[in-house]
């Protein structure tokens, strides 16, 4: 018998109101309303401040956020049983969708910060950390757990077992594969992280670089000049 304390569903529904209520974006509808979202007000900014047409990447990026959106809204694995090892695979590929669209979004924030800043790579992820290393790690877990798998995951992944730290139940590994340790050599398990572990890192990215824009502008200017276009008619 299920215990509703183990099901997805709950977990799920508070990953998608943090997101929601993060991001001021109206989830509920077939395309998210963005009217609040920080991609709009980087647009009315960029063209009711400073006189430019319509920044293509500002739309854009927040397109591509409503991915988040409908992942975090679909409710068909809401049943699934983190204590179920069949149940656990689904959710494992129900994790990886979602962390590879959150890892998407983390590169672009990443190349606007050099754009701006002429960062190298690690260093623009350190800007847009709220822990030392914190968006470094997540995308390493991503790159070697959900991407590039040939020489890391695919190598020693003989049947691993998974485990989520979204579950309230503790896991007996000793050796996880996990954001903190990406050793492949020895590992016992998977232990996968909280969805919302990325949401938070993905909130603090938006504030980050809307308190740059908002007290930079000449490198405000810098995204506006590159993006700066005539759009479509909607």
């Amino acid at each position: 018998m299920q215990r509703e304390s183990s099901l997805f569903r709950e977990t799920r529904k508070q990953a998608f109101y943090r997101w929601e209520a993060g991001t001021e974006r109206d989830c509920q509808l077939l395309n998210d309303d963005m009217a609040r979202s920080f991609e709009c007000k980087w647009q009315d900014r960029a063209t009711l401040e400073l006189g430019y047409e319509h920044i293509s990447i500002f739309c854009s990026l927040g397109e591509w956020a409503s991915n988040i959106s409908d992942i975090l809204n679909d409710a068909s694995r809401d049943r699934c049983d983190f204590l179920n090892d069949e149940h656990r695979q689904a959710l494992f590929r129900y994790y990886t969708r979602f962390f590879l669209v959150v890892s998407e979004m983390l590169s672009d924030f990443e190349e606007i910060v050099q754009k701006t800043q002429s960062l190298q790579s690690k260093k623009a992820r350190d800007f847009l950390s709220g822990k030392r290393g914190e968006v470094h790690s997540l995308v390493g877990f991503v790159n070697t757990v959900c991407k590039h798998k040939v020489k890391s995951l695919h190598r020693c992944n003989h049947h691993l077992p998974i485990w989520f730290e979204d579950c309230s139940e503790s896991h007996s590994f000793t050796r996880p594969i996990s954001i903190g340790n990406l050793d492949f050599d020895q590992a016992d398990g998977i232990l996968v992280p909280k969805l919302s572990c990325f949401i938070d890192v993905i909130l603090h990215c938006y504030a980050r670089l809307d308190d740059l824009f908002e007290k930079e502008t000449d490198r405000f200017r810098i995204i506006c000049n590159e993006y700066n276009g005539v759009s479509y008619p909607v």
